[in-house]
């Protein structure tokens, strides 16, 4: 638990300006670049924060060209809106997630997320009844209103709700900081290495000619495109990649995938719009054998794979 003092009636007003919108939807999946289809699972979710902020979009967004903003229905609830401003913390998807009297969720886990990760999914319980039950690790959890919790999504995990009401959580995923960190229990950040946990870095906007400067040619390993997959040193399975400046930003565009931004970190170093720093990619091209290092990481262990460039223009 990171906090139980959350105001009920607070809560209970933002919930009831948003209840009754129209806007609710089933879940859907994000892969690639492509919205998924609807989940056939009885679990509606209405965005206060989603890619491009368009309240259609009731997935989780990823890797890609869409930045997330609030959508409309944010300002609907300000209350919730001054919780997730007090993370102090860069936030991508913001949904409330609403599951049905007698649904349950079969186990899963939901890969990459985690502090080895780089960002976390939180939750704030709006409606429960004793019959909505997570299960985390084999471990029963039945989360009240009025609080915020934590739990590691990348463990196996899965939900019911056997009640006869709906079970309604606010879902924040949220960058990993210093700040968010701090809301954590002493006990926990005491025997939590900072070496396994993947913070998050400003981004360093590109000047336009070095938008120029950075754009090149070269292979990408089919893992390095397999979002939670470590990358691997299979030449056989490359694919042909470009990186070029459009309109102020950086682009990667790999053959058969959607192109994704590159957000500069500092050094030649990038990772991808809609991602953390679990996957980068660092441009050497200023040497004489210009190259592009790929990398992955879950915490202290990261696995790297190094392909020769091909810049487009003559530094």
């Amino acid at each position: 638990m990171l906090r139980d003092d959350l105001d009920l009636d607070r809560l209970g007003a933002d919930l009831a300006e948003l209840g009754g919108s129209e806007h609710w939807a089933l879940q859907r999946s994000f892969e690639d670049g492509i919205v998924g289809e609807e989940s056939d699972v009885d679990w509606k979710v209405l965005s206060l924060r989603a890619p491009r902020g368009d309240l259609r979009r009731t997935d989780p967004g990823g890797p890609g060209l869409d930045w997330f903003h609030d959508t409309p229905l944010m300002a609907k609830a300000p209350y919730l809106a001054e919780i997730l401003a007090g993370l102090g913390t860069e936030l991508r998807s913001v949904r409330l997630m609403a599951l049905a009297p007698g649904v349950s969720v079969e186990e899963h886990s939901d890969n990459p997320i985690g502090l080895p990760y780089g960002y976390l999914r939180l939750h704030i319980p709006l409606v429960t009844n004793p019959g909505a039950v997570l299960v985390v690790d084999g471990a029963e959890h039945r989360w009240q209103p009025g609080t915020l919790w934590y739990a590691d999504f990348d463990r196996p995990h899965s939900v019911r709700n056997t009640g006869d009401r709906v079970r309604i959580h606010l879902v924040a995923d949220c960058a990993t900081n210093d700040n968010l960190l701090a809301l954590f229990p002493d006990s926990f950040r005491a025997g939590l290495p900072s070496s396994d946990i993947a913070f998050y870095r400003p981004v360093l906007p590109l000047t336009r000619s070095e938008l120029a400067e950075f754009s090149c040619r070269f292979a990408v390993p089919f893992t390095f495109m397999e979002w939670g997959l470590a990358v691997e040193d299979d030449p056989e399975t490359d694919l042909a990649a470009e990186v070029t400046g459009e309109d102020g930003a950086l682009v990667l565009r790999v053959d058969g995938r959607a192109p994704v931004e590159l957000l500069h970190l500092g050094a030649g170093e990038f990772r991808l719009l809609g991602w953390s720093e679990e996957r980068l990619l660092r441009f050497d091209l200023f040497g004489e054998t210009p190259q592009v290092e790929l990398s992955t990481r879950r915490g202290r262990r990261r696995q790297v794979v190094v392909r020769q460039a091909r810049p487009l223009t003559t530094v």
